[in-house]
């Protein structure tokens, strides 16, 4: 095989093939540094702090992952519509677009983070993670600190949608890279300098990803995105409800990603306490290193199917669709293998810090398998803008995983959060996949087309 068949079967095929093939292999390397980066930052945060405060940690970053959903949509909903703006070349909405977004995350999430640092003193931190009382004050100034983290991220990453909407979702991903390789150095220091401090820990996670992302942001708005750079005079409040229509539904979505998945280091935490979260999270970053890789490919399937919908290219949509079925065969073999190998995987990890129970490690490779299929039709259909179904069922999952996770944790302890969650998403599983198909044969009607 010559190099130039290799090149053809790499980055080949129509100009929107050749961009999704270039974006997968992009981010195969960027993703792949992340996942190394991952990796090494758990043993290592795990040597700078106990299991106990690494478990709290990860409670915490869960409650402040929260806020990041109250965007209420708008980046996503931008994501599609300037999207649709550089398809027709009309640069001049499309910064008007990123001017009036970047107008919103401003105006929503500085007076919020002002508010929460405020009324956290009010919060018994300490009873809502199940940790010592002793506790509190550090807890009380991590939080405080964060919700000013968050407010300054939520506002600096509305670079991050503009660049996925340029398609290039593999240079989107290389920020957040370039920010974990930071927090790595910076955490691998302070094992060696600084005393173990869960303020200082979140310093080290949460202050590097804003700085490279803001750095980034000033350079390509002067250069290759200056056509869309936002400015005072390009922000139209009028673009609002068109952000907001489309927002909103996404927010929904977004939502039930706070009940159903975020929700679960507190449920854990609350259940069986700050240690077994850290048990979970072991086993869901090792399984998570395939999901990775399932996930570079899906990425850029969003703003190419939102581009291949408006041009009502569904002989390009089902090829696509059926490759990624077969892809995702290969994803189950892959699980499967990583639950057989777990015990040593996990051994090699993080040494004797940390001991994870086998079937814990099994339950969370059916609820990820089950969720992967249920991202595979959800992302298409994102893509699509066909949202409102799925708004209205995700409904279902706010509803019950909170209750059903309650309940099957008396009995069953961390392992009833992990059986709802798959229960839920067997229900996901059912309703989008039947979506997708009626959209990709171009049959939808009533509710299935909107």
């Amino acid at each position: 095989m010559t190099i130039t068949e290799i090149k053809d079967i790499l980055i080949g095929g129509s100009g929107r093939t050749a961009i999704v093939k270039k974006n997968i292999l992009g981010s195969l390397v960027i993703k792949g540094i992340s996942i190394l980066t991952s990796l090494l930052l758990v043993p290592m945060t795990l040597g700078y702090v106990s299991a106990e405060i690494y478990g709290v940690w990860l409670t915490i970053s869960s409650i402040l992952h929260w806020l990041t959903y109250m965007d209420i949509g708008f980046t996503l909903g931008l994501k599609n519509r300037l999207n649709e703006c550089l398809a027709r070349k009309d640069y001049e909405k499309g910064k008007s677009l990123v001017s009036t977004t970047y107008a919103i995350m401003f105006a929503i999430f500085v007076p919020m983070s002002a508010v929460l640092i405020a009324v956290s003193p009010c919060i018994d931190w300490c009873r809502l993670l199940n940790v010592n009382a002793s506790n509190q004050e550090v807890i009380l100034k991590t939080m405080q600190v964060l919700f000013l983290f968050i407010a300054l991220q939520m506002i600096v990453n509305v670079f991050v949608t503009v660049v996925a909407a340029y398609q290039k979702t593999a240079l989107s991903s290389l920020f957040a890279v370039i920010g974990q390789i930071c927090s790595l150095c910076i955490i691998g220091m302070m094992t060696v300098f600084v005393k173990p401090s869960l303020l200082y820990l979140a310093f080290a996670y949460s202050m590097m990803p804003i700085v490279i992302v803001l750095t980034a942001s000033v350079i390509y708005f002067r250069s290759s995105m200056k056509e869309v750079a936002p400015s005072l005079k390009a922000i139209n409040l009028s673009y609002i409800k068109d952000l907001w229509g489309l927002g909103i539904k996404f927010f929904i979505i977004q939502l039930q990603m706070i009940v159903l998945y975020q929700a679960t280091n507190i449920l854990i935490s609350h259940i069986a306490g700050p240690e077994s979260v850290t048990q979970y999270n072991i086993s869901y970053k090792l399984l998570n290193v395939v999901v990775m890789v399932y996930s570079i490919i899906l990425n850029p399937l969003w703003p190419a199917f939102t581009d291949a919908h408006a041009k009502q290219d569904y002989a390009w949509m089902k090829r696509t669709y059926r490759k990624m079925q077969q892809i995702y065969i290969l994803l189950c073999a892959m699980v499967t293998l990583v639950v057989v190998l777990s015990p040593q995987l996990i051994r090699l990890w993080v040494r004797d810090m940390v001991e994870v129970p086998l079937v814990l490690t099994i339950c969370i490779a059916i609820y990820t398998l089950i969720h992967c299929w249920v991202s595979l039709q959800a992302i298409l259909i994102n893509g699509t803008g066909k949202v409102k179904l799925q708004s209205r069922v995700i409904v279902i999952g706010l509803m019950l995983h909170i209750p059903i996770s309650l309940f099957l944790g008396q009995y069953i302890g961390i392992f009833g959060v992990v059986v709802s969650m798959s229960v839920i998403n067997i229900i996901y599983a059912s309703v989008f996949t039947t979506q997708i198909r009626r959209i990709l044969s171009n049959t939808a009607t009533g509710i299935w087309n909107e």
